[in-house]
């Protein structure tokens, strides 16, 4: 089933194409208003979990994407079908901002120096994967387990119909008349019994003399309990341990509503349900041979050897090794995470392109780069000899008199610039403060340097205030006068263009000089 999506501007309707199963629908763009023709019947239409609402007609869906931008997943519901139908729409960045393949190249970028920089909440997603140290934030690991769960439950499903099976040998000690099977170790202990020969052979024995007589006979039987069954039941176990992780993670969270973010309260029930419905499936699977009727309380060397030598238990075992992956590292086509707004993800490439131009500039500088560091979100930091170099990410500036760990302050209310970068020597310190815009449009860009003005006005260091306070933007073209540099030389304020490494570079060797 297909449904037309229509831009809606000013009352009126511009059909844009239609949300197909079998084809993504290009061409839309974050805080546009769109909406998306109702069929006939009770059916409900979801973004991202998140119910839409009908518009008073009860003709369309409304729906307005917020400030992101990548792929994001409709599911159209209806009361008589038990898997709903899926479709994908491609969110580009707004207009007035950088197009799509520039904001591709930041989200490679950030992947590349640190990647949890680009994770967020926000129904649009891109291709991520790999793994990492870094710790998983709940919405990874969600979206993570929803995207293999299925085809993992379906390969738990094939080795339970087709589970590897390996035969047991085992000695016991059976009285004569019980004995059906003897080996090479059973005619050694007869060749070494006299009475046990005298037994089988003379018709004269008592029988109870003949009950008395046991030997070490093989058994062998059937069994479940071999590595590869021991390997899948174990990283099950860790899969329905995280599945119910997820549920209680969900239950307890709290959201800080924002006009910038998008809502995750509206889709936290039916995603509730759908782990809770995951969780079920997981226990009655475990619940099944061979997984339940092997042990699991050691682990040798063989069982990855015994997976790999069947295609059934190899491809589950490479979804379940998917499922519990820690972090991501790079660019994926075959795995898909929520990301960050796109203001934050402009951010985040500000700092991370500044960051490796600090690093390739200053190769003889010491530099560390610290997560969470105090007083700030991250921080890059290079010393070498009495100077320094230090690119702090979010700092917290406190109010009034009060100053963080580095001597910053703002002399009116607290004040977090995105970025500030700071110079140190034998005469002190100096910074200058850099806050980033994701906008092109001049309108947009005059508004926006009010936050130049207050932070060049309120922020001190040891009691100096900044040298120079600029906003970052992809383009600066719409405001030329902002960009000249006599004119920040005369003002202390004023916008630069960066959207490349080459105007990181720059901007880098202005600051400095």
């Amino acid at each position: 089933m297909e449904l037309k999506v229509y831009r809606y501007r000013g009352g009126e309707y511009q059909e844009l194409g239609v949300l197909s199963p079998r084809a993504t629908l290009a061409g839309l763009q974050e805080t546009s208003e769109y909406r998306i023709a109702c069929p006939e019947g009770q059916a409900r239409l979801f973004v991202d979990d998140g119910p839409l609402e009908r518009d008073g007609s009860g003709i369309y869906w409304c729906w307005s994407p917020g400030y992101y931008a990548g792929e994001v997943m409709f599911e159209l519901e209806w009361p008589h079908r038990s898997e709903p139908l899926r479709y994908v729409a491609d969110i580009e960045p707004a207009s007035h901002k950088t197009g799509r393949e520039q904001y591709v190249e930041y989200l490679a970028q950030i992947v590349d120096y640190a990647p949890d920089l680009v994770l967020g909440t926000e129904p649009a997603q891109h291709g991520l994967g790999g793994a990492s140290g870094s710790e998983l934030s709940l919405w990874l690991r969600y979206a993570r387990l929803r995207q293999f769960i299925d085809r993992y439950q379906r390969g738990l499903q094939l080795i339970i119909e087709r589970p590897i099976i390996r035969t047991r040998s085992r000695r016991e000690q059976l009285a004569l008349p019980q004995v059906r099977r003897i080996d090479g170790t059973t005619m050694r202990q007869l060749a070494q019994s006299p009475q046990m020969m005298a037994a089988l052979s003379d018709e004269s024995v008592a029988p109870s003399d003949v009950h008395e007589q046991r030997l070490d006979v093989p058994f062998h039987e059937p069994t479940f309990d071999n590595p590869a069954n021991r390997l899948i039941t174990r990283q099950l176990g860790e899969v329905r341990r995280l599945t119910k992780r997820l549920i209680d993670d969900l239950i307890d969270f709290t959201e800080q509503v924002s006009e910038t973010v998008t809502e995750l309260t509206p889709r936290l029930p039916r995603r509730l349900e759908y782990l809770r419905r995951a969780e079920r499936q997981f226990t009655r699977l475990s619940r099944r041979a061979p997984f339940s009727e092997v042990s699991t309380r050691q682990s040798s060397a063989a069982e990855l050897n015994a997976v790999s030598g069947n295609p059934h238990y190899s491809m589950t075992h490479r979804l379940g090794i998917r499922l519990l992956r820690q972090g991501l590292s790079a660019l994926a086509d075959d795995e898909q995470h929520y990301l960050a707004p796109t203001w934050e993800i402009y951010e985040a490439w500000c700092f991370v392109a500044l960051a490796q131009q600090l690093e390739t500039q200053f190769p003889d500088y010491d530099w560390r780069l610290r997560q969470n560091p105090r007083a700030a979100d991250r921080a890059l930091m290079g010393r070498r000899g009495e100077q320094s170099i230090t690119l702090y990410s979010q700092l917290v500036c406190p109010s009034m008199e009060r100053t963080n760990v580095y001597g910053y302050s703002s002399i009116s209310r607290e004040r977090r610039p995105d970025l500030v970068l700071e110079f140190g020597d034998s005469k002190g310190k100096r910074f200058i403060c850099l806050d980033s815009k994701y906008s092109a449009s001049k309108a947009r860009i005059l508004d926006a340097m009010a936050s130049a003005h207050i932070y060049r006005d309120s922020l001190r260091q040891d009691g100096q205030p900044p040298e120079r306070s600029f906003i970052l933007v992809p383009t600066s073209r719409a405001v030329s006068l902002l960009a000249d540099e006599g004119y920040q030389a005369c003002n202390g304020v004023g916008c630069v263009a960066m959207s490349s490494e080459e105007e990181a570079e720059h901007l880098l060797a202005r600051l400095l000089n």
